[in-house]
């Protein structure tokens, strides 16, 4: 089993912010149960699915079979890092893509379906 998360992000900012996505911090707060940012986009993106890779990589109570991790980058500007890997780097028969818009939905499709 491949579990598959991308680690860039959706660098976005309000019209009356000043933000340089390159040098300046996520300015970050807390709304209810919420983190959010003030004026820009959070930046997490698919930060959710890298951190459940983790945890589950991580994890010492969890039984499961062999686990192969992929994250990838610079899938928002056009899959660059998902269509530069080489045959061979990962080798399990299943992938599952750790990136959704809504929560506590599962999507099925294959690549092709998105391309």
């Amino acid at each position: 089993m491949i579990l598959q998360a991308h680690s860039d992000m959706v660098p976005q900012k309000n019209n009356d912010t000043v933000h340089d996505f390159e040098k300046d911090p996520i300015e970050t707060y807390i709304d209810g149960d919420w983190v959010k940012a003030k004026g820009t986009t959070l930046g997490a993106d698919n930060g959710l699915g890298v951190a459940a890779i983790l945890a589950v990589l991580e994890a010492k109570d969890l039984k499961h079979g062999p686990l192969e991790a992929l994250i990838t980058a610079d899938e928002e500007t056009g899959m660059y890092g998902a269509f530069g890997l080489k045959p061979g780097v990962v080798n399990g028969e299943i992938l599952l893509n750790l990136d959704s818009e809504d929560e506590g939905e599962l999507y099925i499709a294959v690549p092709e379906g998105w391309m």
